[in-house]
């Protein structure tokens, strides 16, 4: 391990600026195109200290001495940070991260030290077995690594994280998952831009962190219009009165005869609806600038412009990885044309060609759909999918193998779009596999069913899939004496509308929970209980960000609302609120949807009139991490708690989607919840209509076809 001595490349060139900045320009696209981006961000760049990072960190440290306004993702550059991660599995491997950020230093870069911590990431088994000892030491020290290089993004409130992934990269990844045996759309490659893996239910890195943006006094993406497009308002505004004044002969008349009670909504009262809840989005976008360069010409440019690097010998073992032993493959043996880099490229752009119309077709699928409702405080949709008629040519009517082969083409891309509205909904921290969708679009679309799934087909039945429970709603007829082949044919006629919920949590695996990590245990001069440390953000089964900050001698708990505790919680409520509770589960929250929501309990019973805890209650032991951060001695020598709480005991205190709590908690507990991130490009293209019907009112009579669950009825405003 060392510096590599100069090697002459005569055949490569350097990456020119130009050239280099071009190519960051394509990758890194705005993610919010809407957005004004004025302030200057910082961006981190990820440095092992090899050829291909050193290079990169080069590179990057020449674009702001010649263009200081240039932009990456939505923001212009303030500076740029190398972030090296230090495995800590061979000597000397500190000295040689803080040599690498020495030379970072003097190309005027910052460089920030990462070590990982394996103890924590293994627990007890960290003193019996050496990580390169673990069977997935590649998979553990990459989730280790980007959960490391998220959490620092997070901190610092880092948007863009630039990877030195490169062709040759590219040209391993691609064979790697040829020989495993991919699709197209595993053959892609590494994409240039994506979210950053490994970070699920990380806040600010894991699809968060633009509300805490946009409450800033000077958010990052601004999304108020310009001076000069408030100005063009309001000119148009004041032609569009003068107008309206022009046909109207008493301004005053028409508003004298009105009340302040003729202008409310005859609907609903004004608390009819809960508070709103923000939906969360942003997070750390991984970037890829350099998959369009060869490695010959990052040694090239480090060559041209003497920075140096240093060569991990591991990289050289094949028998370490994956990798490694394809990397050995086919630099020590020549491999038949088709498996050498030029045709692996071209299949992997081949690849993404193909993938992206079928990309085109789901997104046409999609602007035909129509989503009434996603309601956010029960994390439910009634989805309203367009109607499918499988597309033959005359040719294929003549071959059922044809036929086939196009009805499976068109379930892939039926697949494609179920997985865009499914994610919506879905708790799953990663989305369903395509294969799975396609089994079940025949239950969403009769017309594309194969023959062996055509007697299944008809007529819908609820299902559920990814974390997802599907409903259908049944089209009224008007009438009871229409025969049921006939009442088929007028549902296929039909677009039949979903609706969308969290599938019901089954009884023999464990509740999604998230606990309060701290909890009171001093008073103050007054004899009142101090506000514990505030609760970092937590997400809960993979729907709601929530952070509580409570001043309660005993532990917060947050778990789906179980039916055990509606009558005791309805009986704390104040009368106007049991209405208000009442009214709330009937319209956000039907039959088993409201034994989804998200509930704050108390660990254990407690009178809020007489604060008492009992005595035998265990009292946290505060200790400094050596990182600054305040924990408490369970994390160090585990729970003093039991392992399996007794929901008996617990009491459950609020309903946080719903605003629902019982009298006087707001002077003990703080809360704040919000709803995962949607895809905005999926909701933007699909048709909506916020909180009302597309259909008759009396055609929103729901059905459920599984025996054993009631029906109901949805009325939409």
């Amino acid at each position: 391990m060392g510096t590599l001595h100069h090697v002459m490349h005569t055949g490569a060139r350097p990456i020119g600026l130009l050239e280099f900045m071009d190519a960051v320009r394509a990758a890194c696209k705005p993610r919010f195109p809407h957005a004004r981006g004025l302030l200057h961000r910082q961006v981190a760049v990820a440095v092992s200290g090899g050829v291909d990072s050193m290079a990169l960190a080069f590179l990057c440290s020449q674009i702001r001495k010649r263009d200081h306004e240039f932009k990456i993702s939505d923001n212009p550059v303030s500076s740029f940070c190398g972030l090296v991660v230090d495995h800590g599995l061979r000597p000397g491997s500190r000295e040689e991260a803080l040599a690498v950020c020495k030379a970072l230093r003097r190309m005027d870069f910052m460089g920030e030290l990462l070590a990982l911590n394996w103890s924590r990431a293994l627990g007890d088994s960290y003193n019996r077995v050496h990580p390169k000892e673990l069977p997935n030491f590649e998979s553990v020290a990459r989730t280790l690594r980007y959960q490391k290089l998220g959490s620092y993004c997070a901190y610092r409130n880092i948007a863009s994280l630039l990877l030195a992934h490169h062709e040759d990269d590219q040209y391993e990844t691609v064979l790697m998952r040829l020989l495993q045996g991919h699709g197209s759309r595993g053959l892609r490659g590494m994409r240039k831009a994506r979210d950053i893996p490994e970070c699920w239910g990380l806040f600010g890195a894991d699809g968060s962190g633009y509300v805490d943006d946009q409450m800033r006094e000077y958010p990052f993406y601004k999304t108020t219009p310009s001076k000069g497009k408030r100005k063009h308002m309001r000119r148009e505004l004041k032609s569009n009165i003068r107008h309206l004044v022009a046909g109207i002969e008493s301004n005053e008349h028409s508003t004298a005869e009105l009340s302040g009670g003729d202008l409310d909504d005859p609907y609903q009262s004004k608390r009819a609806v809960p508070f709103n809840i923000d939906i969360e989005d942003g997070g750390v976008t991984v970037y890829r600038p350099l998959l369009e360069f060869s490695k010959d010409r990052l040694i090239a440019t480090c060559l041209e412009n003497n920075v140096p690097w240093w060569e991990d010998a591991t990289n050289k073992d094949p028998t370490l990885t994956i990798r490694n032993a394809v990397r050995h493959l086919y630099k020590g043996y020549t491999l038949p044309k088709a498996l050498q880099k030029p045709s692996i490229i071209a299949l992997s752009k081949r690849s993404e060609r193909r993938v992206q119309a079928q990309e085109d077709a789901a997104n046409r699928l999609l602007s035909r759909t129509i989503i009434h409702d996603l309601e956010v405080h029960a994390g439910t949709a009634t989805v309203q999918f367009p109607k499918l008629l499988p597309r033959l040519a005359r040719r294929d009517s003549r071959s059922p193998l044809r036929r086939r082969a196009r009805l499976l083409k068109q379930r892939e891309i039926a697949a494609i779009f179920m997985r865009k509205i499914l994610e919506l909904v879905s708790p799953e921290s990663q989305p369903p596999f395509l294969p799975t969708l396609e089994n079940h679009v025949s239950r969403l679309f009769p017309s594309l069913a194969l023959l062996e799934e055509a007697a299944a087909a008809n007529p819908p039945k609820a299902f559920s899939v990814s974390g997802v429970f599907l409903i259908p709603i049944m089209p009224n007829t008007g009438s009871t004496s229409i025969p049921e082949k006939t009442a088929n044919k007028q549902q296929q006629l039909q677009q039949l509308s979903w609706y969308l919920s969290r599938t019901p949590y089954p009884s023999h695996r464990p509740l999604p929970r998230v606990r309060t990590t701290y909890w009171a245990t001093e008073r103050d001069h007054n004899n009142v209980w101090m506000m514990s440390p505030r609760m970092p953000w937590a997400l809960w089964d993979g729907r709601y960000w929530i952070h509580i900050e409570h001043r309660l001698p005993y532990r917060l708990i947050v778990q789906p609302f179980l039916l055990e505790h509606g009558k005791s919680f309805r009986e704390l409520l104040t009368p106007d609120d049991r209405d208000l509770l009442a009214a709330f589960l009937k319209k956000y929250a039907p039959g088993k949807v409201r034994y989804t929501l998200p509930a704050i309990y108390l660990e254990e019973h407690l009178d809020l009139d007489n604060v008492v805890p009992r005595p035998s209650y265990p009292n946290p032991i505060y200790w400094d991490d050596g990182d600054g951060n305040r924990r408490d001695e369970e994390e160090r020598r585990g729970s003093l708690h039991p392992k399996v709480l007794d929901n008996s005991k617990m009491k459950l205190v609020a309903l946080p989607t719903l605003g629902i709590q019982i009298p006087g908690l707001d002077q003990w507990l703080s809360y704040e919840i919000r709803y995962r991130k949607a895809d905005r490009d999926t909701l933007q293209k699909a048709g909506t209509f916020h909180r009302g019907s597309f259909m008759a009112p009396g055609a929103l009579k729901k059905r459920v076809m599984r025996s054993g669950v009631s029906a109901t009825k949805l009325r939409r405003r």
